[in-house]
């Protein structure tokens, strides 16, 4: 990671974006902070909706009731039935441990919309390993926005997390349809991806994955990229930690990290327990305002040369969800590979 930083403010008033700061050496990282209009508080500020009771969804709620964070959980599914059964069993699971109260139930969009958070994680996947999360665009914007427009008449103002591939536009489409501000509409990004390219380096390496700080940002899919440039081991950079001459190249590196989840899909036929991890880890994030740093997907206003467009980056997330977007120094060859990502994303776009 660069040594020193630079914070520029983003205030948003009167839809005019004010922009202040230094000008940028090298070296260095920029954060651009999220400003915005504070929504009417949720009615229930510890409960989160999951819509969508899949494996992901599954694996969501299973997280989020083991983290003992919120009071309660909301499941919505198009099979009511399904969401029912899938609420007793947790509310069961509970009991188990004898651990914290949390209230488990299957609902509907009012009660969604009156949630802090809104974890959408329906939509059609895929268990062919050929097929790309891009392929998925068609039949998946339609379901967001269905889901998204039914949240909208029950007037939510919490902060939505999505899971459904493509993630990068569909929090896009979430975002325009839904009309909340663009901090409080996100994806999981390449938190994944990111966690991925740590545990490849530190099992190389001989050492726990907290020792690396390393990112993967641009698209989650085939378009991402590995900031190598910026990555460190225990304090230093990555070329110079012991061992690091022994490490395959970093597009070995990287075509492992994109191949990790069709090599599982090929296997059990999905992907679910570590996604849903990432999503209590965002969860937590936000409602304990933490002002931790995470990948998500968000929308670019400008930071490394790109605009309008929503792509997995460092993010400072808190109660607001995303507080401020961290830029960092990329070397040509990446500043290249994150444009083609953020091209491949706007060709999409086009597409629908």
């Amino acid at each position: 990671m660069a040594d020193k930083t630079k914070k520029t403010d983003r205030t948003k008033k009167a839809d005019k974006t004010k922009k202040t700061g230094e000008k940028k050496k090298a070296g260095q990282m920029k954060s651009t902070a999220l400003e915005s209009n504070e929504p009417a508080p949720a009615v229930h500020e510890n409960r989160i909706c999951v819509v969508g009771c899949g494996n992901v969804g599954m694996a969501s709620a299973f997280a989020l009731v083991q983290s003992e964070l919120m009071r309660e959980i909301v499941l919505i599914d198009r099979d009511a039935d399904k969401a029912e059964g899938e609420a007793m069993d947790l509310q069961q699971a509970i009991a188990v441990p004898m651990t914290a109260p949390v209230k488990v139930t299957a609902g509907n969009y009012k009660d969604a919309a009156q949630s802090s958070i809104v974890v959408i994680t329906a939509g059609v996947a895929t268990d062919d390993p050929k097929v790309s999360r891009l392929e998925l665009l068609g039949q998946n914007v339609k379901i967001v926005r269905d889901i998204v427009g039914k949240l909208k008449a029950e007037n939510f103002g919490g902060i939505l997390i999505l899971t459904t591939n493509p993630v990068d536009i569909l929090a896009q489409v979430a975002q325009i349809e839904s009309g909340l501000p663009a901090s409080r509409v996100i994806s999981t990004g390449t938190v994944i991806d990111t966690a991925r390219l740590r545990v490849l380096l530190a099992e190389r390496l001989g050492i726990e994955p907290h020792a690396v700080d390393a990112f993967v940002i641009g698209e989650h899919g085939d378009s991402e990229i590995a900031v190598w440039s910026a990555a460190r081991v225990a304090g230093l950079p990555l070329a110079k930690f012991p061992g690091a001459d022994k490490l395959p190249t970093p597009a070995k590196m990287l075509e492992n990290i994109r191949q990790a989840a069709p090599e599982i899909i090929k296997r059990k036929g999905n992907t679910s327990y570590a996604i849903g991890l990432c999503v209590r880890r965002i969860c937590e994030a936000i409602l304990r305002d933490e002002r931790t740093v995470l990948p998500v997907s968000t929308l670019l206003q400008g930071e490394y040369g790109i605009e309008g467009v929503y792509l997995g980056t460092p993010c400072i997330l808190g109660k607001n969800g995303v507080e401020r977007v961290v830029e960092l120094e990329l070397d040509k060859a990446e500043k290249d590979g994150l444009e083609r990502s953020a091209r491949v994303l706007r060709d999409a776009l086009k597409r629908i």
